[in-house]
């Protein structure tokens, strides 16, 4: 995991600077994923016994949940049976200071009202990236060619930097603010996820406009990205059958036209208007790959054992979004918020995707859920204990 985390992380931009994750970082991140499930199961998250691989995670390691929901519904019930006070819809705006220690926020609720929250002990930054601010992307962007205000994304409106200025703002050093996460697999509209039909990376097979297959689909997430926006229209094909699609009710992301289904591949091809004879060959010559377990067009090395074969078959268009920003604040080993001038700033702690410097240049899949519990975590007790 480490080792993956390392070379997956390390990233040289267009300007010809080279990033890699923090040894430091990435050992703690590795060694505690373990314990950040023992945890949550204590507060009664469940999670498959299987695992699976996620896109961009190079190696299958993944229990699933069943969905992010159930994180925030585990968590934010042991915080409230802690007494903890939830506010939804305010916005942090403002750190305040006192003798260069920090020691509340400023915020703004839903009807304008500003609120003064003082910390007794810190303040955790748990704010996210900057994937919903465009201009801010553009500003700090050194990795790809483009990056178009009107690129869409993954994230949730708030989704703003709000974190990351904030803390630049009581003297936070930044780090891998340049590198930028796209996702490839995202709706080519409105750049979200969950509105497709795939299987664990094993299972996916990506086809262009032409029917053909174009890059190794268990790769990072960049990589396939850049492959896919070399495709026309920057578009491709997620192909499943009815094995992969297995017991899933899809009957309305068929109806709303987010996936493709057709009892055939000719069909299918003919209705994602792409040559249906090259289309049929792709796919058989794939499934030919899947008995040899070899690859060579692409050298995907992973396919478990499943083939495109067994009918209904379906296709998801996806297209590259923005996804998770790599840059942010700078932490320490014990989430302590780094300064300038090298020194961790009193009462300012982070974790998430808020920080920078664990992934480097690129996340690996799966990564962002452990990053947040492991270094939550670390920044919970460092707050609690004034470290």
């Amino acid at each position: 995991h480490m080792v993956h985390t390392y070379l997956g992380g390390t990233r040289t931009d267009l300007q010809g600077n080279t990033i890699s994750p923090e040894y430091e970082l990435i050992e703690i991140l590795c060694n505690n994923a373990l314990g950040a499930i023992e945890w949550l199961e204590g507060y009664g998250q469940e999670f498959s016994d299987t695992i699976g691989t996620v896109l961009g995670a190079l190696w299958p390691r993944t229990h699933s949940t069943g969905g992010g929901r159930a994180y925030i519904e585990t968590l934010s019930a042991a915080a409230e049976d802690l007494g903890v006070e939830i506010l939804l819809e305010t916005a942090g705006k403002e750190l305040i200071t006192e003798d260069g220690r920090v020691v509340g926020v400023k915020a703004t609720a839903a009807d304008g009202s500003e609120l003064i929250i003082r910390a007794n002990s810190g303040v955790v930054l748990a704010t996210g990236g900057y994937g919903e601010n465009p201009e801010m992307r553009a500003e700090y962007n050194t990795y790809w060619p483009e990056m178009p205000l009107t690129m869409p994304s993954t994230n949730v409106s708030t989704v703003t930097g709000d974190g990351i200025i904030m803390a630049q703002q009581v003297g936070a050093d930044l780090v891998g603010m340049g590198f930028i996460q796209l996702m490839p697999s995202s709706d080519p509209e409105t750049g979200v996820l969950f509105n497709g039909l795939w299987g664990s990376a094993e299972t996916q097979v990506f086809v262009n406009k032409q029917g053909k297959r174009f890059v190794n689909e268990y790769a990072e997430r960049d990589v396939l990205a850049k492959a896919a926006l070399e495709q026309e229209d920057g578009l491709f094909f997620i192909i499943c059958d009815a094995q992969i699609a297995g017991d899933r009710n899809l009957d309305a992301l068929i109806e709303a036209e987010d996936v493709i289904k057709a009892d055939t591949l000719e069909e299918l091809a003919e209705k994602l208007g792409i040559p249906a004879d090259d289309f049929v060959a792709e796919i058989e010559k794939y499934n030919s790959y899947v008995d040899a377990q070899h690859d060579p067009d692409f050298g995907k090395p992973n396919f478990g054992n499943y083939k495109v074969e067994v009918g209904p078959f379906y296709a998801t268009p996806r297209s590259p979004s923005v996804h998770h920003t790599m840059g942010g604040v700078k932490i320490d080993t014990l989430a302590r918020v780094i300064s300038t001038e090298g020194q961790p700033i009193p009462g300012l702690y982070a974790a998430g995707e808020v920080c920078g410097g664990i992934h480097a240049g690129n996340r690996l899949g799966g990564n962002a859920i452990t990053d947040i519990l492991v270094f939550g975590r670390i920044a919970g007790e460092s707050a609690a204990t004034k470290k």
